[in-house]
C-alpha cells in the first residue's frame, strides 16, 4: 500500500481494536485491496488483521492497475463480462453489517459456504493475482484459513469465478468456551472401539472446545466388520454442532489411525459452517434433546445420535448408540429437536426409538 495521511483518534485500553480502527481508516481513504492480503491466518474470524505482524511476508505486495488486472480476468470470465466487472470494482463502503464490496468469488468444490475470492494485488511483478479465503455465514463474509487435506493436498476451487456484491465483517463472530460430555459405552457393548482422536487425546468423557480448537474428531472402529465412525465435535459462530460420518468396509485404508483422523478433521474443517446450519435448524437455542440417526452402510444397524446442552454450565452432553434395524427403515440424516425433561437425559434416548422405527 502507498503512503495516505490517516487521521485517527487513540483510545486507551484498545488492544487489537486499535490496529483494526487503523485499517478501517485507511479503507475510508483508499481502495487498495492489498489491505485484505495479511496472511497468519489460523482461525475464521475478521476480515481485518490482529496486528502488524499479520502484514510480515507482504513487503513486497503491490497493487495492480485496473487495465492489469481486468486482462487477467481473460482465463476465468467470458470477455462479454468484463465490462460489468470493470465498472463495480474498486469501490468500498463501510457499514455496519460490514465492508460492502464487489468481489469475484469461486466456490470450493462440494461446499456451499466456503470460497477464494481474488484481490487485485500480487506479491511481486509477476506473480498472478492474489486470492484469500472466505467462508459464508448468515449472508455475511468471514476471513478463514486455507483448507487443506492431507495426501491430496490443498482442497481445490471448483467452478467458474462469479462477480458478487458481499458483506466482509470486520468484526469477529461470537463465540463461548463449550465442554462436551461424552457417552459412548453403548459403542463398545457393540464391538466399537476408540481408535484415536484429532487434533488432541482425550483418555476423559470430556471435551472442552475454545476459540484457538473449536472443532476435535473422535474415531472408532468395528473390528469384526472393519466399520468406521467418526464423530465431529465443534463451534461455529458461537453455535455448538456435531456431525457423523460411517465409513464402510470398502473404504480405503489410511496409513495410520492419526493419518486417518487428521484427514476426517480437515474435511469437517473446510465444512464447519455448513454442519453448524444443519444442527442449528433443528435446534431452537431452548434445552431440548436433538437427534440424528446415521445408517451403517450394507447393515440394519443404526447408529444414533442424542445431544443436548445444558445453558447454565455451557455442557452439552452426547450419548451414541447403535441398535438394529431389520425394516430397512428410510434415515433422514437429519437432526430432530423435541421438547423433553433434559434432566434424564441419559434415559430420553430409549424412550424415544419408538418415533424413528
Amino acid at each position: 500500500m502507498g503512503l495516505l495521511d490517516v487521521n485517527m483518534p487513540m483510545l486507551y485500553g484498545e488492544g487489537k481494536r486499535a490496529f483494526q480502527r487503523l485499517q478501517l481508516e485507511i479503507i475510508r481513504a483508499s481502495n487498495d485491496q492489498s489491505i485484505f492480503a495479511w496472511d497468519r491466518n489460523v482461525r475464521t474470524g475478521s476480515i481485518l488483521a490482529d496486528d502488524p505482524s499479520c502484514f510480515r511476508s507482504c513487503s513486497r505486495m503491490e497493487l495492480m492497475g485496473h487495465d492489469e488486472f481486468i486482462q487477467s480476468l481473460k482465463e476465468d470470465v467470458p470477455e462479454e463480462k468484463l465490462d460489468c466487472i470493470d465498472d463495480r470494482l474498486g469501490t468500498f463502503l463501510i457499514t455496519n453489517r460490514g465492508i460492502q464490496i464487489w468481489l469475484l468469488l469461486r466456490p470450493y468444490r462440494d461446499s456451499r459456504t466456503l470460497f477464494q475470492a481474488r484481490l487485485s494485488c500480487r506479491r511481486g511483478p509477476w506473480d498472478p493475482p492474489l486470492n484469500i479465503n472466505l467462508v459464508l455465514w448468515e449472508s455475511n463474509y468471514y476471513r478463514c484459513p486455507v483448507p487443506y487435506i492431507p495426501v491430496r493436498g490443498p482442497f481445490p476451487p471448483a467452478g467458474p469465478r462469479q462477480l458478487c456484491q458481499v458483506y466482509l465483517r470486520y468484526q469477529d463472530p461470537p463465540h463461548r468456551n463449550t465442554a462436551f460430555e461424552i457417552d459412548d459405552s453403548a459403542l463398545a457393548e457393540n464391538g466399537f472401539t476408540c481408535c484415536d482422536a484429532y487434533p488432541k487425546k482425550f483418555t476423559s468423557d470430556t471435551l472442552t472446545l475454545t476459540s484457538t480448537d473449536p472443532l476435535c474428531v473422535k474415531v472408532y472402529s468395528d473390528s469384526l466388520t472393519n466399520y468406521r465412525l467418526v464423530l465431529g465435535f465443534g463451534q461455529s459462530f458461537g453455535k455448538d454442532w456435531i456431525h457423523v460420518v460411517s465409513d464402510g468396509p470398502n473404504t480405503i485404508l489410511r496409513p495410520s489411525w492419526q493419518d486417518y483422523a487428521k484427514h476426517k478433521y480437515m474435511e469437517m474443517l473446510a465444512r464447519m459452517p455448513e454442519h453448524a446450519q444443519q444442527m442449528n435448524r433443528a435446534c431452537s437455542g431452548a434445552e431440548q434433546v436433538c437427534i440424528i440417526q446415521t445408517r451403517l452402510p450394507q447393515t440394519t444397524r443404526l447408529l444414533r445420535t442424542s445431544s443436548v446442552m445444558w445453558k447454565s454450565s455451557r455442557m452439552c452432553g452426547v450419548k451414541l448408540e447403535v441398535f438394529h434395524d431389520p425394516s430397512f427403515g428410510d434415515v433422514s440424516g437429519e437432526w430432530t429437536a423435541f421438547d423433553v425433561d433434559v434432566g434424564s437425559f441419559l434415559h430420553v434416548s430409549l424412550a424415544l426409538i419408538s418415533l424413528f422405527i
